[in-house]
């Protein structure tokens, strides 16, 4: 996968999950308010996380990917 490809799809889905679903705002909003900032937090980290080794998983099979096609040019 070149580099290009996997920043467009790194920034098509960092737009989505910077976004709160209808649930987690309903969540939020039932919430006491001095806990909605630190669940706010919490949510945000958790997106970070999860695009974090969305991401790492792509990394990686990009690099198997060309180690394959190494290993068969190699012979």
């Amino acid at each position: 996968m070149a580099l290009a490809s996997m920043n467009q799809v790194f920034q098509s889905v960092a737009g989505g999950v910077r976004g709160n679903t209808q649930l987690e705002q309903q969540w939020l909003a039932n919430a006491p308010p001095e806990m909605q900032a630190q669940m706010r937090a919490q949510l945000e980290m958790q997106k970070q996380q999860e695009l974090t080794q969305l991401i790492t998983q792509m990394m990686k099979q990009a690099h198997e990917m060309s180690m394959s096609v190494i290993r068969n040019v190699g012979g």
